[in-house]
């Protein structure tokens, strides 16, 4: 597995950071952790301070990053998780290139969802889902890290993406017990030639249970229609592929992933 956290919002009790480790535990899995000080690099600001005002600002958070890769490293000691962080940045290729080359290696990429600056982890999320060829898991910046995958939630439109979401889901997690295959009735059709026993019937040859769930957006976007009925169903994790819309904004980007990526509210996993 692979963490990208940030100095800016990295926080080892709670968030991406503390849900890696115990999503590594459980699956028995090693962590590499990507903590970069992005901002090593700034441009010079027009607050006033001098050259070497902002030199030591660039090494207090050059020593800060340090500290919270000691941090991360401690935490997976404490649970058996083999663990290892990567600091520094490799700048010929691009930031978001030299994440993918590191994602590419890994089973997942696991990240954070705070907006805030102008490679905030939303906008690195958005890049990296399709530069990495691997999953995405966001985790809410406010989630308290406890790592648990018994019921999913996977939105369901019978596409690549989403059969691939699923399947990476499952392939991944072998604690899952219970699929809910989500779909949402007012968006666009569903053209399949199986009916909803024979989903049901190919998940639960995995000895998983299945069922299939049915809901209108009711002047609500897709993406919150997704979360709202993912949380009433008690989910740990909601499942969903990487799609596209025709609209020029989202020409790769699908309008339910822009608005999960925008807030979400319980760990997702996302393909594409």
């Amino acid at each position: 597995m692979a963490l990208y956290a940030p100095l800016g919002s990295f926080a080892v009790d709670r968030g991406p950071a503390a849900y890696a480790p115990a999503l590594c535990q459980a699956i028995g899995a090693s962590l590499t952790g990507l903590l970069f000080n992005i901002e090593a690099n700034a441009t010079p600001s027009a607050d006033g301070l001098s050259l070497s005002a902002q030199e030591q600002q660039a090494r207090d958070r050059d020593q800060a990053n340090a500290a919270n890769a000691a941090q991360l490293e401690q935490r997976c000691s404490a649970l058996s998780v083999p663990a290892r962080t990567v600091t520094a940045i490799d700048h010929s290729q691009g930031l978001i290139n030299y994440i993918a080359d590191h994602a590419r290696l890994h089973d997942v990429l696991i990240t954070g969802s705070r907006r805030s600056g102008p490679l905030s982890d939303r906008i690195m999320a958005e890049n990296l889902l399709f530069e990495t060829g691997r999953p995405l898991l966001v985790v809410p910046e406010a989630h308290d890290g406890q790592f648990a995958a018994r019921r999913i939630v996977a939105a369901w439109d019978n596409s690549r993406n989403a059969a691939r979401a699923l399947g990476d889901a499952l392939a991944l997690l072998p604690q899952i017990e219970d699929v809910v295959l989500l779909t949402v009735g007012d968006e666009k059709a569903i053209r399949s030639t199986l009916d909803q026993a024979d989903l049901v019937a190919g998940i639960a040859r995995r000895g998983i249970a299945a069922s299939v769930e049915r809901r209108f957006l009711n002047g609500r976007k897709i993406g919150e229609a997704l979360q709202d009925t993912a949380i009433e169903l008690d989910a740990d994790l909601l499942v969903m592929g990487g799609c596209g819309h025709s609209r020029l904004r989202d020409f790769l980007l699908g309008g339910a992933t822009i608005s999960v990526l925008d807030n979400p509210r319980l760990p997702v996993l996302l393909s594409h």
